[in-house]
């Protein structure tokens, strides 16, 4: 495995967002990256570090749980235990991952979440 392969991408990513870190959050992220969420589509990494900053990172309890990585080529979907904000949440994640970094992540929360 090397370090740009999705499952280290990926596995970087969530330490980053484990360690509450923008800095390491941006890069895992190409320069031109969308993030789609329930909020809205965020471009750039500067402005996905920046949400980050701002939203999830505000919350003293965040606690992701990636199940195992299910890996196409460039793509790699995951399901997600994620304690936030004082509730358990189903979250699942789909990366678009070229030449080691992050071009597309879209976030869902699953039913009864």
């Amino acid at each position: 495995m090397s370090d740009t392969d999705p499952a280290s991408v990926a596995s970087r990513y969530f330490a980053a967002i484990r360690a509450r870190d923008p800095e390491a959050i941006k890069t895992c992220f190409a320069e031109d990256a969308d993030l789609v969420n329930a909020a809205g589509t965020v471009k750039g990494r500067d402005a996905i570090a920046e949400f980050y900053a701002s939203t999830a990172f505000t919350f003293d309890d965040l606690a992701p749980s990636p199940g195992p990585f299910l890996i196409d080529g460039d793509r790699l979907a995951v399901e997600i235990d994620l304690r936030m904000a004082g509730a358990a949440h189903r979250v699942a994640d789909f990366f678009e991952i070229r030449d080691g970094l992050v071009q597309r992540l879209a976030i869902y929360m699953l039913p009864g979440s």
